[in-house]
């Protein structure tokens, strides 16, 4: 399954990241690598959805995933993410704050998908 792809999404283009149901670390940071390298590649604004539905988020991929937010925050034109809860919701809170983001948590893939080009 590709987990870093690009969607059009009511004519607009969205990198949308996929960590659902993800168990291990090594895996999370694969996934945070591949969307890295995509940004990179393009140097270009963008908007994200990212589901984090089911998904473990261990100390060192938010220690990477706090690294690529700094890094690129000036291209992140605004972001929707779902699965959004318990200790997630405390980093992802802390991650908006911090960076002063267009972040928003969503319970369902149509609101956060609308919310992005609005």
């Amino acid at each position: 399954m590709e987990r870093v792809k690009k969607i059009t999404y009511k004519g607009k283009e969205i990198v949308y990241v996929d960590y659902s149901n993800i168990s291990t670390e090594a895996e999370m940071l694969e996934v945070l690598k591949a969307n890295r390298k995509m940004v990179e590649e393009d140097n270009k604004k963008f908007l994200i959805f990212a589901d984090y539905t089911n998904a473990q988020t261990p100390l060192n991929y938010i220690n990477e995933a706090n690294n690529f937010t700094r890094d690129f925050k000036h291209l992140v034109i605004k972001g929707s993410f779902l699965g959004i809860t318990g200790v997630k919701s405390v980093f992802f809170n802390g991650i908006v704050k911090l960076f002063n983001l267009n972040f928003k948590a969503f319970a369902d893939k149509d609101t956060a998908l609308n919310f992005l080009v609005d």
